[in-house]
């Protein structure tokens, strides 16, 4: 039902289905989500050349619209369904080894509408799929990143910060910065990122910081007018800022969410911008995409059904 439902709905905003192949070579996953090595599952073909079964769709299909010939006219609009693997050793019951995914991919359009159309194209895919209550948080890695490049942080403490922040480990957080050379403003800054969610009044607070460099200037502009837009068009109750969101940031480099429910600690859905990904196949195209857990989309459906049963009781 959620694939059907998923696929009427991507149809409907011209998304083209397209099928990848279930294992590439492991360097085209690795060239664009090193961190993702040690969770793929790896083996080799009868020539010794090593292959990984896809972890994702995102990288299988920027490779297949930077080599193929698809369509020359852009923005492509695409869309797959299909079954993911990633062997990770802290995988919990809320994750399997084998995952069944919907998803789109809008390529070739760097937009605040194109990134307003696959959140609104995801929240219209869980509603119809049967989801009455659910929230997309949404974030602006460029923001985070401004920051780090204002403190003139390295890739390691980048890296490092951003994890903390992510996890919202305020222990870390503090013990971090203060083993970092940065202003007294800037550390208030990064210790408050992890608070720094709820209602487009968080781009507000965050815009009026004094000295605020123009990338970040640029990365909440950029999520103010992506919020406005969904707000017009009528979504603005599924909407909530987080600007403590950064995840790792293998490929993302703009706007970035994830979708949750209530009572569910896990996103059922997730996305972002990817300008540079592209580019690791030889051809400069900007993109972004969202991806929905059909499991994940099952379990919470379950579970509100079974809240909506047991409050009619």
């Amino acid at each position: 039902h959620i694939e059907t439902v998923a696929r009427n709905v991507f149809a409907e905003h011209g998304y083209k289905m397209v099928q990848t192949p279930t294992f590439e070579y492991y360097d085209v996953y690795n060239a664009a989500t090193p961190n993702k090595a040690e969770s793929m599952f790896k083996f080799f073909d009868v020539n010794g050349r090593m292959l990984a079964l896809r972890p994702d769709f995102t990288t299988s299909i920027a490779r297949l619209a930077a080599t193929k010939s698809i369509g020359e006219k852009t923005p492509l609009r695409l869309c797959y369904s299909g079954s993911a693997f990633r062997n990770d050793e802290a995988f919990s019951q809320a994750r399997q080894r084998e995952f069944s995914q919907v998803g789109i991919e809008l390529i070739g359009e760097n937009s605040a509408e194109a990134d307003a159309e696959v959140i609104r194209v995801a929240i219209e895919t869980l509603s119809r799929a049967g989801m009455n209550k659910f929230q997309i948080d949404i974030g602006q890695v460029g923001y985070f990143m401004g920051l780090a490049e204002q403190a003139n942080l390295d890739a390691d403490q980048t890296d490092n910060l951003r994890g903390y922040i992510n996890d919202k480990d305020f222990i870390a957080i503090e013990q971090l910065l203060d083993t970092m050379e940065m202003t007294a403003e800037l550390k208030e800054v990064f210790l408050a990122l992890p608070t720094r969610f709820g209602s487009a009044l968080v781009i507000q607070e965050a815009l009026k910081q004094p000295g605020l460099n123009e990338k970040s200037k640029a990365a909440l502009e950029n999520l103010r007018q992506v919020y406005d837009i969904l707000k017009a068009q009528g979504a603005e109750a599924y909407i909530s800022i987080d600007l403590g969101m950064v995840p790792h940031l293998d490929y993302y480099t703009g706007i970035i969410f994830k979708g949750f429910t209530y009572g569910v600690g896990f996103p059922i859905c997730s996305g972002g911008r990817y300008d540079t990904l592209m580019e690791k196949f030889g051809r400069e195209m900007p993109a972004t995409g969202a991806a929905i857990g059909v499991e994940r989309l099952m379990a919470a459906l379950h579970d509100e059904k079974a809240a909506g049963a047991k409050a009619e009781t």
